[in-house]
């Protein structure tokens, strides 16, 4: 599918899956060395995880390796995050000026069990700061995750519910009649795919994890595109915004760390417009 189409499915459906990403013969290298970055870092992010659980805050599902801004342990990804067509569809919703406000990487192992239906920041009414429902009808932000092993119905690939982009609601705080957030939806959709390829959609759009059944673990980058017009400070650690609407608050929130100097002076050049807004003092 062209751009046109594929933007069309997120408008009607709420996602669209853009293939080839990355290309077939890269794909195993970014792979291992996202999950190699990821086990590095395993116990510290786990510590983190545990201290929100701790002040009672439903977080991830046991059993999800998580490395928040995945970006500063390694950049093999990062020639892929301007491709033109994601870029393209973006633009196509929020105009020109996009930038990237999430850059992790999520590796479900073997066991996994199903998470709960939810919307991605800033609608998930779980998180500190986030939209109060009923939500006007426009997209702010533009979520994706990037199929480094391929998604398969075994595995684990992501349940979404095709049209409930244009809910004025979702379920991830529970109180929603009629919808157990917990439970299988009768129009449910997995996400499939061969590794390389995007699932794109729509941050209103309810998803939620799916048990792994295999034996492998399934690996992913969650990538999310927001317009300049959204305010980012309040997911972005060391802020005044996440220190008053965060930490004061005792909450949880999506928050990410900045990104390193250094880092950042290495990046392509057409991807460092994207992380310019991001970059550590």
């Amino acid at each position: 599918m062209d751009v046109s189409e594929l933007a069309a499915n997120i408008q009607h459906k709420g996602y669209c899956i853009v293939e080839d990403v990355i290309p077939a013969n890269e794909v195993d290298d970014v792979r291992l060395q996202v999950v190699a970055a990821q086990q590095a870092h395993h116990a510290e992010a786990e510590a983190e995880l545990a201290k929100t659980r701790a002040r009672g805050h439903r977080i991830g599902v046991p059993g999800v390796g998580l490395l928040k801004q995945v970006l500063n342990a390694t950049q093999c990804f990062a020639p892929y995050l301007a491709d033109e067509r994601i870029l393209a569809i973006a633009e196509s919703f929020f105009g020109d000026f996009v930038r990237i406000s999430c850059t992790d990487c999520v590796i479900n192992h073997p066991g996994t069990e199903r998470g709960y239906w939810h919307a991605d920041w800033p609608y998930n009414a779980t998180n500190s700061t986030h939209v109060k429902a009923p939500y006007p009808d426009v997209m702010m932000h533009l979520a994706s995750i990037w199929m480094l092993t391929d998604f398969t119905p075994e595995n684990g690939g992501t349940f979404v519910l095709p049209g409930s982009h244009l809910q004025p609601n979702n379920p991830a705080a529970g109180g929603m009649d009629g919808v157990d957030q917990d439970a299988p939806h009768a129009d449910e959709k997995q996400a499939l795919g061969s590794a390389g390829s995007v699932l794109l959609y729509d941050s209103r759009l309810w998803h939620s994890v799916a048990p792994n059944q295999s034996n492998a673990a399934r690996a992913a980058l969650v990538v999310r595109y927001a317009p300049w017009w959204l305010n980012l400070t309040p997911t972005m650690r060391g802020t005044p915004d996440h220190e008053r609407m965060v930490l004061e608050t005792g909450g949880k929130n999506y928050d990410a760390i900045p990104i390193r100097r250094e880092v950042f002076d290495g990046l392509p050049e057409n991807v460092k417009p994207l992380y310019r807004h991001w970059v550590a003092a």
